[in-house]
């Protein structure tokens, strides 16, 4: 039997690099796609130093024509698709709303809900030729209940919510299952850029979780990994929350 294939869009870094290497351990092939070569480069040696097989694409998630080039390059190489991570966002500088600008409210939708649209826009077709199989967005719990001084971000990460249910909708008859991950704070290097800044921060974050700490990037690739598997094989149209206990966290009393 041929390996199934898997696309990792932000692949180069972060939970992106981690859900790569998670659906090598699984047995795909693995595409890597980022705007950053450098950082599609080191996931696809560490995918390969691992025992995995793949290959690394240069794409921006907000261009379609770079998710086209993605597509003919997955059907050039591969011939099919299966299983899909959406991972790549762009975010905003903490700003109050009306303090952010139309241009960074654009950007941040662009990539972080424009792009998860484009994305399956194109990849819909080549895994509904490939037999079927399942998509994975990665929302936020910050698109379930609202972010001070990230509304952008927000609104993004709610529509793609959105968006994965109706998608979901769509394609239930048709044999591809379309789900969100929505993790709480992940201990990656995006995080750890923002904690160097305010490291006063460290513990205030950890602490808006009921767990007490943030994720690592390996448990919301666990759950990615899940949700394409045949053990979730009846879920669609479902955001699986990976975050700590952040939502349930309570605000009154310090537990």
């Amino acid at each position: 039997m041929k390996s199934k294939i898997a696309l990792v869009m932000g692949g180069g870094a972060g939970t992106g690099r981690a859900t790569a290497l998670a659906f090598g351990a699984a047995g795909y092939q693995v595409v890597i796609a980022d705007i950053n070569a450098e950082g599609a480069r080191e996931s696809l040696q560490q995918l390969q130093q691992a025992g995995g097989g793949g290959i690394f694409l240069q794409a921006d998630m907000g261009s379609a024509a770079d998710i086209e080039n993605v597509m003919t390059s997955i059907r050039d190489q591969y011939g099919a698709l299966h299983a899909v991570s959406n991972n790549a966002a762009r975010g905003t500088p903490n700003k109050p709303v009306t303090e952010l600008t139309e241009t960074e409210w654009e950007q941040c939708m662009g990539v972080t809900l424009k792009g998860v649209w484009l994305s399956m826009k194109h990849q819909l077709p080549l895994i509904e030729a490939s037999g079927g199989g399942a998509i994975v967005n990665i929302a936020s719990v910050s698109g379930m209940r609202g972010e001070a001084h990230q509304s952008a971000y927000a609104a993004a990460k709610g529509g793609v919510r959105a968006l994965t249910k109706a998608v979901a909708a769509e394609y239930g008859k048709r044999g591809i299952r379309v789900n969100t991950v929505c993790p709480g704070g992940i201990n990656t290097g995006g995080m750890q850029f923002y904690l160097d800044k305010m490291p006063e921060m460290l513990e205030k974050v950890k602490n808006v979780h009921a767990m007490g700490r943030l994720a690592e990037a390996q448990e919301i690739a666990d759950a990615v990994i899940f949700l394409c598997s045949p053990q979730a094989s009846f879920i669609t149209g479902h955001d699986l929350v990976v975050d700590g206990g952040s939502l349930v966290r309570s605000n009154v009393l310090d537990l």
